[in-house]
């Protein structure tokens, strides 16, 4: 379970300024060959210095300030980048790291450095048995300033208290803290909310930490220039995530679980971002005043209820007004389960809250559609199996054909049924008149699959690409079988959009990241 958390939230961590790495911790960055030659890097002027100083890891750095008062002197004056993971030592990882003793050594580096410390990234130890270490490690990032701090305790225990000091680092940019316990704001001890608490603060991720309400209504009002928030990995503290944030950018649900996520007031909100597979739970979405929202998703049919100003938006909602519209989304994904008529309906009535979509990404579930093999002839072989004699082989014969017979019928009606439901599905203002690419991933060529990607491509007027990525690649005459279909269906849609390309994948294009989700840069984080 603990490796299961750390292996979503690393990959969620800022990206480190340095390599990863080496095999050999030990061994230096930097060449000593040619010790005994002339000496020009102390000619380089201070500034120079500084700047070669602040790309070393922290134990080079220190071996490079140990060798003159001057470039000791240079160390202390470059704001500090610290790793825990550069103070291991090779025989560290043979035998076994001392926790106390890796500690101890992040302690004398925040120390001996005056600070200001530009990067710190602590998340090798085991902090439930380092509390007075991390006591004073906050103490020391408070009163010398630290910028960026990524600072995950390795589970276990889950539980460990997170110091009411790191409310006080007031110098802070950007923030990540991973398996802790949030101190309560509620105390006296904590500084009084407002933005003087965390006035530099633009992006901040809560790891699989417990934390209640108020400390989240806490952080956001004491985080005035906030633009990037996530919550990774966290199971249900707090279950509810009200935001209200005048400067947030972008809010991420990351492999989390909640009974609500509510955007309450965030006027600059450009990215929405909910990824939550596997939970199962329902999560209540609710959109109140977003005006800039541009990019939404993944919004599942199944597990997510869309409410929209003081409306809930589901497959027997029957009108959607201008209140239960967001216009400003240009970019949606959806996760459907195709095989599922109810979701199937959802799905239509969430694009009709979003008329202007320009892209729209549909990643298709695992589904259960008809057309398979009936139960019911595994049955029959089994029982003539086990009544074969000569008198009923003229009876099973007859059988057999009827029941073919009765089956081919079946499924005649069924599709007839099915096209007639998507003929009078009505008009979908985004697919019609706004919707240029479309993405279906995992597609597995069921009917009513099929038939959405008739309906964009016969209706989509300004249609320019239509992507398909395929699921199943591995069972050959499956994929084989879809491919068939679909090269069926282009030769025989009749294209709303002449120019419309329709290309067909085994692999997405892009990948689909934390770092890629949370990259305000780019315009389209969802693979495709």
């Amino acid at each position: 379970m603990a490796d299961h958390i750390l292996q979503i939230v690393y990959p969620c961590l800022p990206e480190s300024p340095f390599p990863a790495m080496d095999p050999d911790f030990d061994k230096p960055s930097y060449s000593s060959d040619g010790a005994g030659g002339e000496d020009r890097i102390s000619a380089l002027p201070d500034d120079l210095l500084r700047n070669i100083f602040s790309r070393l890891r922290v134990k080079d750095a220190g071996r490079a300030a140990a060798t003159s008062p001057r470039w000791r002197d240079i160390w202390r004056s470059t704001p500090c980048v610290l790793e825990d993971r550069h103070l291991i030592r090779q025989v560290d990882l043979e035998d076994g790291i001392d926790w106390s003793t890796l500690a101890a050594a992040v302690s004398r580096v925040l120390v001996a450095h005056p600070g200001p410390f530009r990067w710190v990234h602590l998340t090798w130890n085991f902090m439930g048995s380092q509390e007075e270490a991390l006591a004073k490690w906050l103490r020391l990032f408070a009163a010398k300033g630290v910028e960026n701090l990524v600072l995950v305790n390795r589970p276990w225990p889950l539980d460990v208290s997170l110091p009411a000091s790191i409310l006080r680092c007031s110098a802070l940019r950007r923030l990540y803290i991973g398996v802790w316990h949030f101190p309560d704001t509620s105390r006296r001890t904590v500084p009084p909310r407002g933005p003087d608490v965390f006035p530099h603060l633009q992006e901040l991720g809560i790891c699989h930490t417990i934390m209640g309400e108020r400390d989240l209504e806490y952080l956001l009002a004491c985080s005035p220039e906030l633009k990037i928030l996530s919550f990774n990995v966290s199971y249900g503290f707090p279950s509810r995530l009200e935001i209200s944030s005048r400067s947030l950018c972008c809010m991420l649900l990351w492999f989390s679980m909640a009974e609500e996520l509510a955007m309450v007031d965030t006027p600059r909100l450009q990215r929405l971002i909910i990824y939550t597979p596997g939970t199962g739970q329902t999560l209540r979405i609710k959109i109140g005043h977003a005006p800039q929202l541009t990019v939404l998703g993944y919004l599942e049919t199944a597990a997510h209820v869309l409410e929209i100003g003081n409306t809930i938006i589901t497959a027997g909602v029957t009108n959607v007004s201008s209140n239960t519209m967001v216009p400003s989304v240009k970019v949606l994904a959806l996760k459907v389960n195709f095989g599922v008529t109810s979701e199937v309906k959802t799905m239509l009535r969430f694009l009709r809250c979003f008329p202007q979509v320009e892209t729209l990404h549909v990643m298709m579930i695992c589904q259960a559609e008809g057309g398979g093999r009936d139960k019911s002839d595994d049955s029959d072989e089994e029982n003539g199996e086990e009544n074969h004699d000569d008198n009923s082989d003229d009876s099973d014969e007859e059988n057999e054909e009827e029941n073919h017979d009765d089956n081919d019928t079946a499924a005649a009606e069924a599709s007839a049924e099915l096209s007639k439901f998507w003929q009078e599905v009505d008009p979908i203002e985004c697919v019609e008149a706004h919707v240029k690419k479309v993405v279906l991933f995992q597609f597995s060529s069921g009917a009513n699959e099929l038939e959405f990607l008739k309906l964009v491509l016969e209706r989509g007027l300004m249609m320019e690409n239509a992507v398909v990525v395929l699921a199943g690649l591995k069972d050959t005459a499956k994929a084989a079988a879809t491919l068939g279909k679909l090269q069926s269906l282009a030769s025989t849609a009749k294209l709303a959009a002449e120019r419309c390309a329709l290309e067909i994948l085994g692999r997405p294009r892009g990948s689909w990241t934390y770092r890629r989700a949370s990259d305000l840069s780019v315009s389209d984080p969802f693979p495709g």
